[in-house]
């Protein structure tokens, strides 16, 4: 049976689609789903471009990424309008955001500090009422793979991911080698992140290459898997990211500028973010190294692997705060295992059931 031709089907399926009517011609391009398996297609015909998305293997997410897209775009955040919708078919066509990107935005600016501050403060604005607004009259119900980031999501889907992936998997440690204390270290860290405060809504993935940057222009986008959750999550995303790898000072300084942001949103406690901070950070970069280490591995998308190195050291650097001097085990974990990676801890070994 030949294979379906899913981009061909997206393709003409948009130029029926078509908002005001179909067009005489229209120009196809291929755009990369970086982790994803969904397809994306950038449309013109004219002066006009669309951005169509196919996703036919994973109705629930397509169902969370429609009601996700409005209700951000009812807090007047920068989402693509969706135009058409064909939900059996898991297809989209939505506006184009345009096609570039806050990490080659930063990258641009080189090591001018100045203007790439200036480059995330909008962003942390957007994010400011992201957390602020986001979780009002949100129907949870609809939440990609569960409503709230709780402890024991993060057990699971972070600290475990990153254990089974990165450890045990590209780094090779044996069970056996681990430190004693790590099950029960990783218990306790992610109950003290799971159950951080404040609470809002997160976008699970608030990373620069998220951020649409054309033109000083921002938008957002990936954003199906958003649900409840601590507050110091997105942040954590930004300034972590190890695909840009900010200075530590820029860091420090746009999470200070982001509780001023925050408190200017409404009551706010500074210190239960701060005392959050830590643990949630450690925990995003678990997920991220989880996620780059299964993504090179067993989908072979060897360009993940370039990121495990500066995301490693940024656990380490998180790892040395004073609020997580009780998880020895993961520290000592965090330390050791750049020294286990070697020229074949990221060769793919394909996708495991």
């Amino acid at each position: 049976m030949p294979e379906r031709d899913v981009a061909g089907e997206l393709a003409a399926w948009a130029l029926e689609a078509w908002p005001s009517g179909r067009p005489d011609q229209l120009r196809v391009e291929p755009l990369a789903a970086d982790g994803s398996l969904r397809i994306f297609l950038r449309l013109r015909a004219g002066v006009r471009s669309l951005v169509a998305m196919a996703n036919p293997v994973n109705p629930p997410e397509n169902l969370a990424w429609e009601y996700l897209a409005a209700h951000l775009g009812r807090l007047s955040l920068p989402v693509a309008r969706v135009l058409a919708v064909d939900q059996k078919a898991g297809r989209f066509l939505m506006e184009d955001l345009g096609g570039g990107s806050l990490m080659e935005a930063v990258a641009a600016a080189g090591k001018d500090q100045e203007a790439v501050a200036a480059l995330y403060r909008p962003v942390l604005a957007m994010l400011a009422l992201l957390q602020a607004k986001g979780a009002q009259d949100l129907d949870t119900s609809l939440c990609y793979d569960g409503p709230e980031l709780t402890p024991e999501v993060l057990r699971q889907q972070e600290a475990g991911y990153f254990l089974r992936e990165l450890v045990l998997g590209a780094a090779g440690w044996q069970p056996e080698e681990l430190p004693p204390e790590l099950d029960e270290e990783l218990d306790v860290f992610c109950r003290l992140a799971g159950q951080a405060r404040p609470r809002g809504l997160v976008h699970r993935d608030f990373q620069s290459r998220n951020i649409v940057y054309t033109n000083g222009r921002y938008g957002l986008v990936d954003f199906q898997g958003a649900r409840l959750g601590p507050a110091q999550y997105d942040l954590a995303s930004l300034l972590h990211d190890p695909y840009v790898q900010l200075p530590w000072s820029i860091r420090e300084r746009l999470l200070a500028e982001y509780l001023e942001l925050l408190a200017a949103q409404g009551p706010f406690k500074q210190g239960e973010f701060r005392a959050g901070w830590a643990p949630v950070s450690a925990s995003r970069l678990m997920q991220a190294l989880g996620a780059f280490a299964f993504l090179t591995r067993k989908r072979n998308r060897p360009h993940f692997a370039a990121s495990v190195a500066p995301a490693l050291t940024s656990l380490a650097r998180v790892m040395d705060d004073p609020t997580m001097a009780g998880f020895a085990g993961l520290r000592q974990v965090a330390n050791q295992t750049p020294a286990r990676l070697g020229p074949h801890s990221f060769d793919f070994l394909g996708e495991l059931q």
